[in-house]
Parts: structure tokens; sequence; C-alpha cells
């Protein structure tokens, strides 16, 4: 998927494969854990003390649904980014 094209997800996909060598995860199930189930882009209009609006993204993902209802929280942070 060329969104979570980045060096930080690339790498968190390497420790994944490491681990789920040792844990003898088939390739298939893999694919299925590593991408998320879930992603959520928010705009947060905010108004500043000057009188001007600045709007900021946020991402809330989601990766295992199956249990329920998921945790997590809202990422807000200026170089955030879906797939980093």
């Amino acid at each position: 998927m060329e969104i979570y094209d980045h060096p930080t997800f690339q790498m968190a996909c390497r420790q994944f494969d490491l681990v789920a060598d040792h844990l003898q995860i088939p390739q298939s199930e893999r694919d299925r854990i590593k991408y998320p189930k879930r992603a959520l882009s928010v705009a947060l209009p905010i108004h500043c003390d000057d009188g001007s609006t600045r709007v900021f993204s946020g991402y809330r993902v989601q990766h295992h649904l199956t249990l329920g209802p998921t945790k997590g929280g809202l990422r807000y942070h200026p170089d955030v980014m879906l797939g980093k």
C-alpha cells in the first residue's frame, strides 16, 4: 500500500517479520496483521488567542477489531503522517 510506504513503517514491518518468523505466523496472516483495519483522518480547527484559526490534522488507526472496541488515541503532531 503506497500510503504506508515510509521508512518508519518499513522498519516496524521488518521487526514484526522477525518476531513472526520466531512465532511461525503464516504469511497470509502477517499481511492481515501488518496493515490497519481502519484509519480515520480528522481536521481540527483551533481558534487562537490572536483571533486567527489554525487547522491541524490528526489520525486514529485501528489494527485489530476482533475483540471489540480498540484501545488507542488520536495522534496530533506537526510531523505526523498516516503511514508514519
